[in-house]
């Protein structure tokens, strides 16, 4: 955001003040998890449930009825879950899926919920521009 000079002043520098500086940067771990593997906002929401959830498996169907009150589109899981699981962040077995706890996804996904839960602005900002 670009703020105009002070009345008065004759120089035609402006102030800008960068978003980023006011905020603590996300680990590279988690900034190269988000642009492989969370395409959205929700996306990250969904996959936060899933972790949360990790001691069951659910269809496409049954993640938006227990995601409620938050609202996500059928065709978004679908979406989403493919996404997850060519990453193997979920694994799929007759069309049901559950988080794949492996170390390294589990670190990742600890990123991002310390990320949603402490910095959340900072994460939209990540997700929504690829990096921040």
């Amino acid at each position: 955001m670009a703020i105009a000079p002070l009345a008065g002043h004759t120089d035609c520098h402006t102030l800008t003040v960068r978003f980023e500086s006011m905020t603590t940067a996300l680990p590279d771990t988690l900034l190269h998890f988000i642009q492989t593997c969370v395409p959205t906002f929700q996306a990250a929401q969904v996959l936060l449930f899933l972790s949360s959830n990790r001691d069951r498996d659910f269809s496409p169907e049954e993640i938006v009825t227990a995601m409620r009150p938050v609202v996500v589109r059928l065709s978004a899981i679908k979406e989403y879950m493919a996404l997850f699981a060519s990453h193997d962040v979920v694994t799929e077995h007759r069309g049901r899926y559950r988080f794949n706890a492996r170390s390294h996804i589990e670190h990742c996904v600890g990123e991002l919920a310390q990320a949603y839960n402490e910095q959340p602005v900072t994460l939209i900002r990540a997700v929504t521009h690829g990096s921040i």
